[in-house]
């Protein structure tokens, strides 16, 4: 059975949104998923043209672990099994492992890995530190939409901003960081 209203829409929205962060364009993404140009439009401006702040977890990138991976980890260290051999079981590298445990094993938590604990200090860790810039700075968040808008790409927009203001470098950004 398909989902219907709010859910599905943000289901889409999210797919949208990461469509946009993989390189394809607004008209693009719209076709793709089947919606009109100008509710592409609509998501863009009502964030200012910058994805929402959290997505869904299903969203996000496969590169970091879910909470159900996190407790299938917690799940075979009780049994006794290795880092590699987890590892292998989860489709992961070693080293994914073992930077979790390390990262979400603290001294007080005397050595006993907790899979819900572990989610929450990784979600604190994605939290940024400083606000971005296209969020602090209008006239900026602006000039990129405007390119936006124009269809550039992320690169020209880059290369466009660090000859606009080439004594102003709060105002230069990477193209990842767009």
């Amino acid at each position: 059975m398909a989902r219907r209203g709010r859910k599905r829409r943000l289901d889409v929205e999210a797919e949208y949104w990461r469509l946009l962060q993989s390189g394809v364009g607004t008209v693009e993404a719209c076709k793709q998923l089947g919606i009109g140009r100008k509710t592409g439009y609509r998501w863009r401006a009502e964030n200012g043209g910058l994805p929402p702040e959290r997505l869904p977890e299903s969203s996000r990138s496969g590169r970091y672990l879910s909470l159900l991976e996190r407790k299938r980890i917690a799940t075979l260290r009780e049994r006794g099994l290795g880092i590699r051999e987890i590892a292998s079981r989860m489709g992961r590298a070693p080293s994914t492992v073992s930077r979790e445990l390390e990262r979400n094993t603290l001294a007080h938590d005397q050595g006993i890995y907790d899979a819900d604990l572990a989610h929450h200090r990784a979600q604190e860790r994605i939290k940024r530190a400083r606000p971005a810039k296209l969020r602090i700075d209008s006239e900026l968040r602006a000039e990129v939409q405007a390119k936006l808008d124009l269809e550039w790409s992320l690169e020209q927009i880059a290369a466009h901003l660090r000859a606009l203001w080439p004594d102003r470098p709060e105002r230069h950004l990477c193209h990842e960081s767009i």
